[in-house]
């Protein structure tokens, strides 16, 4: 069962959480994006491609101006606009990954970064929406949180830690000796997948795998899992995944171990097979 992450119902909003960032600090985080090198083996670019949930559109920009024919589609709206005001020659759709605006069997790549993971009832519609739009021998990315051991042993660590305090804590807070803790209401959030659960669902929905690959930013100083899941580990500077040095260590040594222990992200790149030729067997 993949893990839900939930977080607190007073949590901002989709609609806040674009507001608070920018196309300028957005299209920063790609210089050193562990995506650079997936994209440039395997994105063609005289082919059509699509980012289906671009949001801002940080790569829709950056492959543009690679020299990537790519279109962004999004139910953002705002965005959209942002986007349109940034470079007037950008191409992009208003549209739902659960139903998108494409015929079937008519783009060549189909990207998603971050997207699939949100939809609580679980991925299936948006891999088969791409699925179907996807030509015979077209090619999908599907980025999304990664379940690591790292994480897992993080949380096993603090569910034992809870475990080991509650009936201490119940006790006082019978005797009145602890106020008691005030149940925050809580709303889910996103899936975090291990690798086994990305590959099932890929599978499930038709795609035939081709690589699963652990993302993480590429720059030595620099962590997207570390910095997110451990703040004491963020560099003074408060720039977005900037590693103290302690935290660039513990990275260091983290990727010994293997690149997979630690990533906040995977990345499935899968393909659509072609269909198998029948023969007619005449006598």
């Amino acid at each position: 069962m993949s893990f839900k992450q939930r977080v607190p119902d007073t949590s901002e909003d989709w609609d806040t959480y674009w507001n608070q960032t920018s196309i300028k600090r957005e299209l920063s985080i790609v210089k050193t994006d562990g995506l650079n090198p997936i994209f440039e083996k395997y994105l063609k670019k005289e082919a059509i491609n699509i980012e289906a949930g671009c949001g801002l559109g940080k790569w829709v920009i950056a492959l543009k101006n690679k020299g990537y024919k790519i279109i962004g589609l999004d139910t953002y709206a705002k965005g959209l606009i942002k986007l349109k005001a940034h470079d007037k020659t950008l191409k992009l759709l208003t549209g739902d990954v659960l139903s998108l605006p494409l015929e079937s069997n008519s783009i060549d790549s189909y990207i998603s970064l971050g997207v699939v993971e949100h939809f609580e009832e679980g991925p299936q519609v948006p891999l088969r929406e791409a699925y179907r739009s996807l030509k015979p021998g077209g090619i999908a990315f599907i980025e999304v949180p990664f379940d690591s051991p790292l994480r897992q042993i993080n949380r096993n660590l603090f569910s034992l830690k809870v475990t080991l305090k509650s009936p201490v804590r119940i006790f006082l807070e019978t005797l009145g000796l602890r106020q008691k803790r005030q149940q925050v209401s809580m709303r889910f959030y996103e899936y975090r997948y291990t690798q086994s659960e990305l590959k099932k669902f890929v599978k499930q929905a038709g795609f035939k795998l081709i690589e699963l690959l652990p993302k993480d930013d590429l720059a030595s100083d620099k962590s997207i899992s570390l910095w997110l899941d451990y703040p004491r580990l963020r560099h003074k500077n408060k720039k977005i995944f900037q590693l103290s040095q302690q935290g660039k260590i513990i990275k260091a040594i983290l990727h010994l171990i293997s690149p997979f222990s630690y990533p906040a992200l995977i990345v499935a790149v899968c393909t659509k097979p072609s269909p198998k030729k029948s023969y007619l067997i005449t006598s």
